[in-house]
């Protein structure tokens, strides 16, 4: 194998800018962890199911379940509403993750205060 010869100045620091670039994501990659998420699907009663595994040995189990959150979240935002979790089931072996919820309208489930405070007379 050559060693690579640079013609210039300019050349020369843009490849040493790209490796650095390469080796900064690599980390990132490697310490964040990954995990591979099933396809988001529906049951009659307009639950959704969604199920997230832990791919690297680095991913904990709190950040699984944080990102599995999140993929739920972002599935009820594209609807425009919100994930409310119905269900939430964890394991070791392997590194997994079950979530059951539903989208719900914004802020449903929040009481009016006129209807949840009764007045003192």
């Amino acid at each position: 194998m050559q060693p690579i010869e640079f013609s210039s100045f300019r050349t020369r620091r843009h490849f040493i800018i790209g490796m650095q670039a390469s080796l900064a994501f690599a980390a990132m990659a490697t310490l964040s962890g990954c995990a591979n998420y099933t396809e988001v699907t529906s049951d009659d009663s307009g639950s959704y199911s969604l199920t997230a595994t832990g791919v690297s040995y680095t991913m904990s189990l709190p950040a699984l379940t944080t990102a599995s959150r999140d993929k739920a979240s972002a599935w009820c935002a594209a609807q425009d509403k919100d994930m409310q979790l119905r269900q939430q089931a964890r394991s070791w072996k392997p590194l997994q993750v079950e979530l059951t919820f539903r989208c719900v309208p914004h802020q449903m489930g929040m009481l009016e205060q006129s209807s949840s405070l009764s007045t003192l007379k």
